[in-house]
């Protein structure tokens, strides 16, 4: 089995806490206090922001476990930057709130330096994945016991 230094998961428990208090601190209080005016897929964002800072919370507790939210955090914001903010840089479009935005989310790529890469290729690209059917003669109870 991979390990993770000590430090790497206190490390990564920083990761999640700045993640959690950030996004309770900026993304929370426009999901509890937010009027009716407030654009569908504004508020689909947001809930899903929230969401994020929630299951940060579990990162503190479950560092490993939870690599997949800073893989999803990785990717959204590599995403965004590629299709959207490069485009925008490339014909000279962008505007402060974007120059903003492109900062922000710019900040991401610390995660580079956070993520376990090891632990990830051994446990999520090297490792054999669950099976898609039970075998024959395995229920409930035999797939209970794993």
């Amino acid at each position: 089995m991979m390990t993770v230094s000590p430090i790497r998961l206190w490390v990564m428990r920083a990761m999640y806490l700045v993640m959690a208090a950030g996004l309770g601190l900026t993304i929370w209080p426009l999901i509890v206090s937010h009027g009716d005016t407030v654009p569908r897929m504004t508020g689909v964002a947001w809930a899903l922001l929230g969401t994020i800072g929630l299951l940060a919370l579990l990162g503190l507790r479950y560092p490993l476990q939870m690599i997949p939210l800073l893989l999803f955090e990785l990717a959204w914001k590599a995403i965004w930057l590629a299709a959207f903010a490069l485009p925008r840089w490339l014909n000279g479009t962008l505007d402060e709130g974007m120059r903003s935005t492109i900062f922000d989310t710019s900040l991401g790529a610390v995660l580079i330096l956070v993520i376990p890469w090891r632990y990830v290729w051994a446990n999520y690209v090297a490792r054999p994945g669950d099976p898609w059917r039970l075998r024959r003669g395995e229920g409930e109870a035999g797939h209970a016991a794993a």
